[in-house]
């Protein structure tokens, strides 16, 4: 009887160290984005179905290069556990905006022709938390985008993330957050203190007026996913507009995927 219910409580103590008021509002990190408008998207792994646009195989020599010139760096500065956490969601081809990108244009796929770089788009998973980086390399293989991820020298415990409720609290109890509600939360990184960060967002007040805009101002609250200090506040600007019609919001790993299918039908 006794083990019953000890059973019972570790349960119930892992179900309320998982579950908070405003859980539900946990999104999808970082992002999905293309690092230009002028690029060929690559599917890893083709089937019946393409879901991007061209086989990989067409630039195998190009992107098996590149493939090991990442994982060696990640494994550099990440680890070799954080590399095993990754999944390549897809590589981008970058090219001058001056070449006109049409995926039957065979030519394109002979790189060396071409002063192009490559963007690959990675999916960090720990426990139920996502984050979507990009990484940037030129053709020789050198990494020429900023860092998307900690150190692994600099700061031993990274992966050790502390839980998001902890971090909603902490910014529920800041007077700055006062009569304010939860937008989103995700995972992001600060690089100048070399760790992820909880960042949370204020919801936006609804707009006062139909069909004026109003410039909207929410901040957004990073706290260190491992300390779970709070790091820093940044305000965020933006323009809004009330038309009286429901908008739907959407994630966004669906907003890149339709993203995805825009550019597939303008190649057509």
């Amino acid at each position: 009887m006794k083990r019953h219910f000890i059973l019972i409580f570790i349960l119930f103590y892992f179900l309320g160290f998982s579950q908070c008021e405003d859980s539900d509002k946990l999104d999808f990190g970082g992002t999905y984005l293309s690092k230009t408008n002028n690029y060929i998207p690559f599917d890893l792994e083709i089937s019946d179905t393409i879901q991007y646009c061209c086989d990989i195989k067409k630039i195998k020599s190009y992107s098996d290069f590149i493939f090991k010139k990442s994982e060696d760096y990640i494994i550099e500065r990440g680890g070799i556990e954080f590399y095993n956490n990754l999944k390549i969601h897809q590589l981008e081809v970058n090219f001058n905006d001056s070449i006109k990108i049409v995926y039957d244009n065979q030519k394109l796929y002979n790189l060396s022709n071409y002063k192009v770089t490559y963007w690959i788009l990675y999916t960090y998973t720990n426990k139920n938390i996502e984050y979507g980086f990009g990484l940037e390399f030129d053709k020789n293989g050198e990494m020429i985008s900023e860092n998307k991820f900690p150190k692994y020298s600099g700061n031993l415990d990274f992966e050790n993330l502390s839980n998001y409720c902890d971090a909603l609290e902490i910014v529920k109890k800041d007077k700055r957050f006062k009569d304010k509600t939860v937008d989103y939360i995700e995972l992001a990184y600060l690089d100048n203190i070399n760790s992820f960060c909880w960042l949370i967002e204020e919801k936006r007040n609804q707009n006062k007026e139909l069909g004026k805009w109003e410039k909207q101002v929410v901040n957004q609250y990073l706290v260190n996913a491992n300390t779970n200090e709070l790091e820093k506040i940044i305000k965020k600007e933006s323009m809004s507009i009330a038309s009286g019609v429901k908008i739907n919001y959407k994630t966004k790993k669906q907003l890149r995927k339709e993203e995805r299918k825009r550019k597939k039908l303008e190649n057509k």
